[in-house]
């Protein structure tokens, strides 16, 4: 089944963008939506929007989130429903610096486009690193899981992972 479509007028222009899954709390009917490039593909990036329902029960009157507290909420929400409904793999395996296989769990993945990276952040299953973050960039298998990882390789790149992270975390 196709998920539903609608656009938005934003600063850099009209955006195609794909409803992911709507929501309601007591106050507000939520949408977060995924836009689409000019040929219809999925940019990856996500984001999400109130609104409300016409006569045709169609969505209408988008309205931007309007505080931080929303933006959590709303991120929680997506967060859970990802869990919950994703085949998408929780750990993976990688080669520690001693050489060692080791099991990793996802914590957080996420693509930035200022540098067209895919990147997760991630903990080794081990009791003796006590949860320790580490991040990396990585390419993805077919199925969705971790292929490869690739070494963060600026400051750049370091502040706006950390500066994600922070946000995720709040």
């Amino acid at each position: 089944m196709d998920q539903p479509l609608f656009t938005l007028e934003t600063e850099e222009g009209i955006k195609t963008c794909k409803v992911l899954f709507t929501f309601d709390t007591d106050d507000h009917s939520y949408c977060i939506y995924s836009i689409l490039d000019e040929n219809g593909n999925d940019t990856g990036e996500i984001s999400a929007v109130r609104y409300e329902t016409d006569e045709n029960l169609e969505m209408s009157n988008f309205q931007d989130l309007e505080s931080e507290e929303e933006w959590d909420m709303v991120e929680e929400v997506y967060n859970t429903l990802v869990d919950a409904f994703t085949d998408e793999q929780n750990t993976f395996f990688a080669t520690d610096e001693d050489g060692n296989e080791v099991e990793c769990q996802i914590m957080y993945r996420f693509e930035l486009e200022e540098t067209g990276k895919k990147y997760v952040v991630y903990t080794v299953v081990d009791e003796g690193k006590n949860g320790e973050l580490y991040a990396a960039s990585f390419e993805e298998s077919e199925d969705g899981g971790i292929e490869e990882l690739f070494p963060i390789e600026t400051e750049e790149e370091w502040k706006k992972i950390e500066e994600i992270v922070e946000r995720i975390q709040r």
